[in-house]
């Protein structure tokens, strides 16, 4: 549950300063050329945090976009989790 929660908070917020923009599951269908997956793992973090390393990774892979599969907390400590598809 709380990974779920975790999950639709991330997907309604936007970063803009990121080169790489976050897309909505709604926007999946106009994404043609998917170019692969990324995962952070982040220490005694937020999930903002994570969201921040997906986006360099994504730019760091020359994605122009990524759509965020997974975000939570592991466990019950403050290690937190998040995965990505990256598109161009």
């Amino acid at each position: 549950m709380k990974k779920t929660m975790c999950t639709l908070i991330l997907m309604t917020l936007s970063f803009s300063s990121f080169a790489a923009t976050e897309i909505r599951t709604s926007e999946m269908a106009n994404m043609k050329e998917k170019i692969g997956e990324i995962s952070v793992d982040i220490e005694d973090g937020t999930l903002d945090e994570a969201i921040s390393q997906l986006s360099k990774k994504a730019d760091e892979k020359g994605a122009n976009y990524y759509h965020i599969t997974s975000a939570g907390m592991e466990g019950t400590g403050a290690d937190v989790r998040a995965t990505a598809e990256i598109y161009k």
